[in-house]
């Protein structure tokens, strides 16, 4: 069984996630729930618990400020929020989960069960320390994500990363002066993460990092020469987009 704590300081929601969990999650046993940051913090200082669902956006003492109390962390986390994407975007960086609210039943399924898949490995410190930095300091400009390997998880210079090829229901990422990645995620996945970033999805199984294009060739129908010579088609669909990005 999952140990679990819900902490949001809607009654209503932690109300309804609870319904949820034991409805669809049968693995989740909920040991407690929270409307107060204080209560829970008091809560996780002495019991052991494998997961919470967190809130971020409560009253006296938000969800990241409370992490920060109980630093270092180990245990998983999911945020269930209505934070802005900026925030979003800082979870997916640094391979968190997260539920926008209302919370939607299929999405935590899939959340609980991605969990359950996950390697073990104690990688949850140095990704939520990665998260509170990003999110404190309120940069735009990401120099790194954590990508889920089939090990745990390995911090990536996005400067670095050249391309990325679909492999099934995984990812290659071919990097820079490194040896390839294979990547525990979808290449739609993986698209949404580097959204907001010099990327671009030339192909259903393609994406390219802009600033390593070689050149553009227009023999074969087009494709991309990238700086490690691969050579990436383009497809139809996609030509007019993609050459409009290229020449931004």
């Amino acid at each position: 069984m999952i140990r679990t704590v819900i902490i949001d300081d809607e009654p209503h929601a932690t109300k309804s996630l609870e319904i949820l969990l034991s409805e669809d999650c049968p693995q989740v046993q909920v040991i407690a729930s929270f409307n107060h940051p204080a209560e829970a913090l008091l809560f996780l200082r002495s019991n052991q618990v494998d997961l919470i669902f967190l809130d971020i956006d409560m009253p006296f003492m938000n969800g990241f400020e409370l992490l920060n109390r109980l630093a270092p962390i180990n245990f998983d986390i999911i945020f269930v929020t209505a934070y802005d994407q900026y925030a979003i975007k800082a979870f997916k960086f640094s391979a968190f989960d997260y539920l926008l609210k209302p919370v939607d039943e299929v999405e935590l399924i899939n959340s609980v069960r991605k969990l359950e898949n996950k390697s073990k490995k104690s990688t949850q410190n140095s990704n939520f320390e990665h998260l509170l930095e990003v999110f404190k300091s309120g940069q735009t400009a990401v120099k790194r994500i954590a990508l889920p390997t089939l090990e745990g998880f390995e911090f990536v210079e996005v400067e670095k990363i050249i391309r990325c090829e679909s492999d099934s229901n995984y990812t290659k990422i071919f990097l820079q002066n490194a040896p390839m990645m294979l990547v525990s995620r979808t290449l739609k996945e993986i698209e949404e993460t580097l959204s907001d970033l010099p990327f671009i999805r030339v192909h259903n199984s393609h994406i390219i990092a802009k600033n390593h294009v070689k050149k553009y060739v227009k023999a074969d129908g087009g494709y991309i020469l990238m700086i490690d010579n691969a050579e990436i088609p383009i497809s139809r669909a996609r030509k007019e987009e993609v050459i409009n990005e290229l020449t931004k």
